[in-house]
């Protein structure tokens, strides 16, 4: 079933255990990601990016077919369609074309500017239903032609955007989309310990995982 991903996350902070997000692309990585959550009995979040919603010719095309791939597979976990690293205007595209759950990546922004947006679409978001994630310091690496060099945020605006009642945070510790240099310092923990306070427990989201060196 299509839901927000507030509950799903607020499960998994309490049980101590991380939700995967998969970007999809096209019609078999979707039916692959639902089958195998299906088989492990896992929620799962399916993430769309602007350009691959673009790719599969729009947001309301995409929501289409993840309902009723759904529907058609007798998929009964907890799957979450999730706008990616989204724009403002990508934000409310996808609100109306029937995403369960939407992230504003408000990051490259002034702190006062990321804060007003995002309260902004947090309450278009929430009249309907639809779970919201914000960002707060640049994810490392690429993502959309957005280049990040892997900031670490600052807990106390961390705390001003979670304070606008968000449903989860992407707080950059260090992490990287895409490949992690030679040189990467790793994951900073002591930040992210700051953060989480700061914020009081409000579900933390690790974007750049697939890459992490082990």
């Amino acid at each position: 079933m299509l839901v927000s991903a507030t509950e799903m996350l607020n499960k998994a902070r309490d049980g101590h255990y991380a939700v995967g997000q998969f970007n999809i692309n096209n019609l078999e990585w979707t039916k692959a990601i639902l089958l195998t959550a299906q088989e492990l009995n896992s929620p799962v979040i399916l993430g769309v990016s602007e350009g691959a919603g673009k790719y599969m010719t729009g947001y309301k095309t995409v929501a289409a077919m993840v309902k009723a791939m759904i529907e058609t597979l007798n998929i009964t976990v907890p799957v979450a369609l999730h706008l990616d690293h989204g724009s403002y205007e990508g934000a409310k595209a996808c609100i109306e074309a029937g995403f369960s759950s939407i992230m504003f990546d408000g990051s490259h922004y002034a702190i006062d500017e990321n804060v007003a947006k995002t309260t902004e679409l947090a309450e278009l978001a929430h009249s309907k239903g639809i779970s919201i994630e914000a960002e707060v310091g640049s994810i490392g690496g690429e993502e959309d032609g957005v280049v990040g060099a892997g900031e670490i945020a600052d807990p106390a605006e961390c705390k001003k955007i979670a304070d606008l009642g968000i449903d989860f945070l992407a707080a950059g510790i260090g992490n990287i989309h895409g490949k992690y240099p030679a040189n990467w310092k790793g994951l900073d923990f002591e930040a992210l310990e700051k953060i989480h306070e700061a914020t009081n427990g409000i579900p933390l989201v690790l974007h750049g995982g697939t890459g992490i060196p082990a």
